[in-house]
């Protein structure tokens, strides 16, 4: 589940002196050059219905569509946002209305460029049907060395399942959970994946992991 370069990229941008916060919402494309090929990718901006900044990224060649932005912060002239907290991109916005900046890991620095070419389109966190008390909690697995942690709560009148990559700067990743009889499915439109398994005798949750055509096993066991 490791996600490559912009794959779990993090979108920064920029307000003028006297500009709000909505200078910056929008659906913004554009490109980021790095290791001699142009990745092209998509965030859009938008404020909730509390007046606070929320975002998505979009890497269409990663398989990537609405990704959460897990941090949002203005500074001045600055923005930075990020889908996981190791990854981050800055930028200005230029008099023309771009976006350019840099996107920087610990081990590179590539350039990327945005214009905002409509309003945002976010679509609100995916709710499912309640789950039962012997899924509803925090449960932890490991997948290709990667730390997971999934959360199933129900609130409301439904369940918000979600998963976070420890390992990969808290990416997080909202799924859909279903049930039917003694199966369990997971599935996440962001990524484009999904997990299918059953609670065992021990209380886990094995099953199997598949995305992009590849698959391995994963077993998420109870957080005390």
């Amino acid at each position: 589940m490791r996600r490559f370069l912009v794959a779990s990229l993090v979108v920064c941008s920029a307000v003028v002196r006297a500009q709000s916060p909505a200078a910056i919402t929008g659906h913004w494309e554009g490109s980021l050059a790095a290791r001699n090929m142009d990745v092209a990718f998509q965030i859009d901006v938008a404020k909730d219905g509390r007046g606070e900044l929320i975002g998505t990224i979009t890497v269409p060649s990663q398989h990537l569509t609405g990704l959460p932005l897990i941090k949002i912060v203005l500074d001045g002239h600055n923005v930075t946002l990020s889908a996981r907290s190791d990854q981050l991109m800055t930028a200005t916005l230029n008099a023309d209305g771009t976006l350019s900046g840099d996107y920087s890991t610990a081990d590179m620095t590539a350039p990327f460029a945005l214009k905002r070419t409509g309003d945002a389109t976010i679509a609100p966190a995916p709710r499912s049907a309640p789950v039962a008390a012997d899924l509803e909690g925090r449960w932890s697995g490991s997948l290709a060395g990667q730390h997971l942690e999934l959360t199933l709560a129900n609130d409301g009148g439904g369940a918000i399942a979600t998963l976070i990559s420890v390992d990969e700067g808290g990416l997080t990743i909202p799924l859909v959970i279903a049930r039917d009889g003694a199966t369990v499915t997971l599935t996440s439109a962001a990524i484009g994946a999904t997990w299918t398994g059953s609670l065992t005798a021990d209380g886990s949750l094995a099953g199997t992991f598949t995305e992009n055509q590849q698959s391995a096993p994963l077993t998420f066991t109870r957080r005390r």
